[in-house]
This record gives structure tokens, C-alpha cells and sequence, in this order.
């Protein structure tokens, strides 16, 4: 098995966000998990060639445009054959009794629904979506994990209804309920997460000693993190190519945790890699 964290450094235009693609090989399938931009798509679809894959499954973590731009790129190569994402629209009566607004009909929550989440919607046709809630294994050795269905239920209720408001533990309702995916590595457990909010992934965390800190590596969720977790045979990794946007590595501590990050090109996290990570860290990585 063999994870590979896409750097953007060297793209052009490098103040924009490139957004996160990475690249799971079990050396007999190929699964993305996000696709930000034009460039990672080049790049998956030149990786692809490379080790003979005609085609991957994809895991869109959420909907947000750096983490989704580079799909439709590979989907018109003809390089994907299953989507897996958060699929709404199955849930329509579940989310009618959550919201419990008279004024909200099934065709209008239809509407809203393909309106908050149309670019995921526009892949309709083109290639075959299949539901993180139904369809949790991927293949040997990658499944979803989370959301809990519950919590991203209640948080899109929340989204839809005007009132409350569009946060939920201190981040978005899109980024809050990204779809989480466990790899394993070796003996090793791997966590990826997107962009989720800390309570969406606090009570999976034990399981873990391989965790992509979320949103970039976002500050406010990798020191709860780092509070659970510990440094001691922890690695994170982080996928920051936001550019001048909103990336958040910059203000991680510079002493005490093994870090990996896309700032300083690839990271690559595979079954000969992680059995070296077994002693305690006294300081603090950006990438090997």
C-alpha cells in the first residue's frame, strides 16, 4: 500500500489554492481521494499511464472547489469509474423530519439540495456515484468511515433550514461533514478527513497512528488533535497547496510532532515507510 500526498509546488500560478488530491495504490487498484485542481489531474492521469491503471475510483471528501475542480478533468479522460460522495438526495425524507418546517416541501428541498451541492449533481450521467452511507468499502484495505450519518444529516438540516445559520462546530456544514476514509498501511491505520470539523472525527481518532490533519492543517482542529493523539508514534500529514488563500500550516508548532507537508513537495506514506515510526519525534517535520 502506498499513499501519495500531491504537492502543487511547481504549478503555475502558485498564489492560487491547488486544492488536495491523493493517491492511494494497493498495487492492484488505484483510488483519489479529492482532485483540486486542473494540474493534480494532469498528474493522476500521467500516474495512471505510468503504472497501467485505466481507470480508479474516487472519493470526494465534499463539494468545496479545491478539493473537486480536478474531476470533471478526469472523468472526461475516461480515468473514473465510481464516485463515492455524500448523495442528499436519498435522503430527502430523513431530512424533512429533521428540518420539521411546513415550508420546506420535498420539491423544494430537491431544489435546494442540487443548488448547495450542483457541481457534484453535474457528474450525474457521466460517471457512476455511489453513496458514502450504502457503499463503504472501496476495496481491500480502503473503506469510509464517517461521516456519522446522524451528525452530517443534522448539520445539512441545519444548512437547509435559513435560520441557523451555515457552521457547525466551528467550520462549514460543507467542509464539517467531509467524507472520512480509513487506509490501512502496513500494520498502520491511516485517517483522511478533508476538511472535517474535530467533533466529526474525535471519537475515531484511537484507531488511528497515521491522521491527515484537517482543512490544510487548519490550527484550532490539529491542537485538539494533537491534544488526543500525542506525538509519540503519530505521524500527521498535512496537504497545504492553498497558495495565498486559506491554508493554516504556517501556525503549527515547530517542535514536538512528526509532521508531513505538501509545503515542501510530496509526501508519501507506504507500508516500508511507516514501520520506521515507532519512537517518540522531538521535532517537528515539514517533509522528508
Amino acid at each position: 500500500m502506498k499513499v501519495i500526498f500531491l504537492s502543487s509546488q511547481g504549478y503555475k500560478d502558485s498564489g492560487e489554492n491547488k486544492g488536495d488530491c491523493i493517491l492511494i495504490d494497493t498495487n492492484s487498484e488505484l483510488v483519489i481521494y479529492d482532485c483540486g485542481c486542473e494540474e493534480h489531474a494532469n498528474r493522476v492521469i500521467d500516474y495512471m499511464d505510468k503504472h497501467h491503471y485505466s481507470k480508479a475510483k474516487l472519493v470526494l471528501s465534499h463539494n468545496d472547489a479545491d478539493h473537486f475542480d480536478g474531476i470533471p478533468y478526469l472523468i472526461e479522460a475516461g480515468k473514473i469509474s465510481d464516485v463515492y460522495t455524500l448523495l442528499l438526495l436519498k435522503y430527502k425524507d430523513d431530512l424533512l423530519e429533521k428540518i420539521n418546517d411546513k415550508r420546506i416541501t420535498r420539491d423544494s428541498l430537491t431544489r435546494r439540495i442540487s443548488e448547495i451541492f450542483a457541481n457534484i449533481y453535474s457528474l450525474s450521467g457521466k460517471v457512476v456515484l455511489k453513496d458514502i452511507f450504502s457503499d463503504t468499502f472501496i476495496c481491500n484495505g480502503i473503506s469510509i468511515i464517517g461521516p456519522d450519518k446522524e451528525y452530517a444529516l443534522d448539520a445539512v438540516a441545519k444548512r437547509i433550514d435559513n435560520r441557523q445559520g451555515d457552521t457547525i462546530d466551528k467550520e462549514t456544514i460543507v467542509n464539517a461533514v467531509s467524507t472520512q476514509v480509513k487506509v490501512i498501511v502496513g500494520t498502520k491505520n491511516l485517517l483522511l478527513c478533508g476538511d472535517s470539523s474535530y467533533e466529526a472525527i474525535k471519537n475515531k481518532l484511537s484507531g488511528f497512528s497515521l491522521i491527515q490533519l484537517p482543512h490544510h492543517g487548519k490550527k484550532e482542529q490539529a491542537d485538539r488533535i494533537f491534544e488526543q493523539k500525542g506525538s509519540v508514534g503519530i505521524t500527521y500529514y498535512v496537504s497545504d497547496n492553498t497558495g495565498n488563500s486559506n491554508g493554516g500550516s504556517d501556525d503549527l508548532p515547530v517542535q514536538g510532532y512528526n509532521i508531513k507537508n505538501t509545503l515542501k513537495g510530496d509526501q508519501e506514506c507506504s507500508s516500508n515507510s511507516v514501520g520506521l515510526i515507532n519512537a517518540p519525534v522531538r521535532s517537528y517535520y515539514r517533509g522528508d
